[in-house]
């Protein structure tokens, strides 16, 4: 069998040569032109750089006319003299550290006072104040964004996506959590499949190992097929490319997996440094804002930091979702590996109404939320695997198990929706509200205290992000594929185009003062403003107005913290999938088994509290007359 499987695959190789003549150009390692021309820049990445840059660092013109210090020591000494008029003095209620002792009231302008004596135009930051904005965020964020794992030579997609990860985080971090869970999954199964420490490289743990690292790449691409005919046909040929243990296949899948991992996309180490960086800038923020010398601009620098917190975890997040480096190669390459597997499995090459056309059988690439709507293909493969009987520790000891992964068939489709996803959609949500909150809370308790200009900024960009989720999360639910998901995408499309230029829009006018003018100064949008002080953070720091900053600032670092730690522990958990080394994977292995070990606890706590919500969930369905999937509510959970 081995031979006959080796001939025919030789056979399909020829046919390959002769079909190749008509794909066009091959693989850099296999066109020596192909390999020289892809190392020309394409100017696309200056260009992405130069729009970033204009965006966040455009200067701004300071011909202003308007200083409010200067403003605010006339003021004060007409009113010693008693030539400035009583009904530019505020008088009203004052809400904040300002009126807590209203006998020490300091010198309270309205605000229509404040424009008649300082001006209505902004007053423009001087550039040591813009620098500090530039040098302490501004850089550090756009380094940041141009770390992410964009696709070459698309430069249309590469500000689509930016959109889309700026301006809809929440539906961003959701996606990228989701394809974490999956690939987690696939490695939790490759490591439960024999006993602690019993691997070598020639071995069915090896062959595991190459089978789910495939799976977990394949379910970042979209699907090519429309009738459940053709998805159960897929199905057959997946179940027999990724876990068939003859011979022929084991090789080919072998020397698929070893050339996809050459094919991850590296970069892994200029992220990390981009992350520190951005870390760093967080606590020299802090420290100016609680320190001795803080300014008001200096406090507003921190919100704008604690506004962005949420972009670390999600460029952490990429490094665990990582893309490869040709998305559109390893889709080849794939697609190639399935219709091999058609001809060694002995299958028809086009089966009429069964098989997809020319059988590329996976379409898009559509990794880190880049495809809306696009739930992937390994989640449900995996609920099906491991509901099977006998799936716990060195489950691969049972033949007959190992044989049903390729042969057993199954009764729900490919593409079902699991509730369980609401776990990433909370996830990502508390992610990026606590950041909205914690900037929030900083800007609304900084004298003026009420909604003004920054408080309600940061309001209406965490509101425009659970929009786009809201948004985005109806259309799949109620909308089937065709003309009103593509009305519904361009839709989406200008709503993340929309809360992107708004933060741009706030990072500049923090970083240039365009904040700085009477009207923001009073608050004016919510009731407990209307007026204007000229005093300092000195002044403020007497009525402990540092409470107010650290509870926002705890809110946004908890969860900062809680999110890194969360990518940290995944990527230390999943690595062995993909690395390149045997070595290198395997004392990775180790030591993940180790720290698993040292947290059992506290990890079957939450496998108790998702068991019970499959639970829940099977008595709801069931409520409601549809079908009860208590026979999937199996999770396999890690176990020494």
């Amino acid at each position: 069998m081995g031979e006959d499987l080796g001939q025919l695959e030789n056979q399909y190789s020829r046919v390959s040569i002769d079909r190749s003549a008509h794909q066009g150009p091959q693989h850099p390692s296999i066109s020596g032109l192909r390999s020289l021309s892809r190392q020309v820049p394409s100017g696309k990445p200056l260009l992405l750089t130069l729009f970033l840059l204009l965006l966040f660092s455009s200067p701004v013109s300071v011909a202003a006319e308007t200083n409010f210090t200067q403003c605010g020591a006339d003021l004060k000494a007409r009113e010693k003299n008693g030539t400035l008029p009583p009904e530019d003095i505020y008088t009203g209620p004052v809400k904040g550290p300002l009126g807590k002792k209203p006998e020490d009231r300091v010198l309270l302008i309205t605000f229509a006072g404040c424009e008649k004596h300082c001006g209505s135009t902004p007053d423009f930051y001087e550039w040591p104040e813009s620098s500090d904005t530039i040098t302490t965020w501004v850089l550090p964020l756009v380094g940041l964004v141009l770390q992410a794992p964009f696709e070459s030579n698309n430069f249309r997609q590469t500000m689509f996506v930016i959109f889309r990860w700026l301006g809809s985080p929440i539906v961003s971090l959701m996606c990228i959590f989701w394809n974490m869970k999956v690939t987690r999954k696939c490695a939790i199964m490759v490591d439960m499949s024999v006993e602690k420490d019993h691997y070598l490289p020639s071995s069915i743990f090896a062959e595991l190992r190459d089978s789910f690292y495939l799976l977990s790449v394949i379910n970042q691409y979209e699907l090519n097929f429309l009738s459940d005919e053709q998805e159960r046909y897929l199905e057959t040929i997946l179940r027999v490319g990724l876990f068939d243990r003859r011979p022929g296949i084991t090789n080919i899948r072998a020397r698929v997996a070893k050339s996809i991992r050459r094919e991850r996309r590296r970069g892994a180490v200029q992220v990390l440094v981009s992350l520190a960086w951005f870390l760093v800038a967080m606590v020299i923020s802090i420290n100016k804002a609680f320190g001795n010398l803080g300014e008001n601009a200096t406090a507003h620098n921190l919100a704008l930091g604690l506004l962005m917190s949420w972009l670390p975890v999600l460029m952490a997040a990429t490094i665990v979702d990582r893309n490869p480096m040709d998305a559109r190669y390893v889709c080849s390459k794939l697609n190639n590996f399935l219709r091999k597997i058609e001809v060694i499995h002995h299958m028809p090459h086009m089966v009429p109404g069964v098989g997809v056309a020319d059988s590329e059988f996976l379409g898009e690439f559509a990794g880190q939320g880049r495809v809306r709507w696009h739930y992937g293909i390994a989640h449900s493969l995996l609920r099906k695997l491991e509901t099977m009987h006998g799936m716990g520790r060195n489950w691969s000891s049972n033949h007959t198990l190992v044989y049903e992964l390729s042969t057993a068939s199954t009764s729900s489709a490919l593409r079902i929706f699991d509730a369980s996803e609401v776990w990433q959609m909370s996830a990502s949500f508390m992610m990026v509200c606590s950041c909205s909150i914690g900037a929030f809370v900083l800007s609304y308790y900084t004298p003026t205290v009420g909604l003004g200009c920054r408080s309600g900024g940061y309001m209406i960009f965490g509101l425009g992000a659970f929009g786009c989720q809201i948004v985005e999360m109806a259309a799949w639910a109620l909308l089937r594929p065709g003309f009103w998901r593509r009305l519904a995408q361009w839709f989406l499309r200008t709503l993340e185009l929309a809360n992107f230029c708004w933060l741009v829009y706030i990072i500049a006018a923090q970083t240039f003062g365009i904040y700085n003018t009477c009207r923001c100064k009073s608050s004016m949008w919510g009731g407990a403003g209307g007026y204007v002080d000229f005093e300092g953070v000195q002044y403020y720091k007497l009525y402990n107005i540092e409470y107010s900053w650290m509870a926002g600032t705890v809110i946004t670092c908890v969860f900062l913290g809680i999110g890194f730690a969360y990518v940290v522990e995944q990527w230390c958990a999943q690595s062995f999938l993909w690395t390149q080394d045997w070595d290198s994977a395997m004392h990775g292995l180790k030591m993940v088994r180790r720290w698993k070990w040292f947290t059992t606890g506290p990890r079957l706590v939450f496998a108790w509290v998702d068991n019970c919500r499959v639970k829940i969930e099977g008595w709801g369905l069931s409520l409601f007359g549809r079908k009860n999937r208590d026979e999937e509510s199996i999770r396999l959970t890690w176990s020494s």
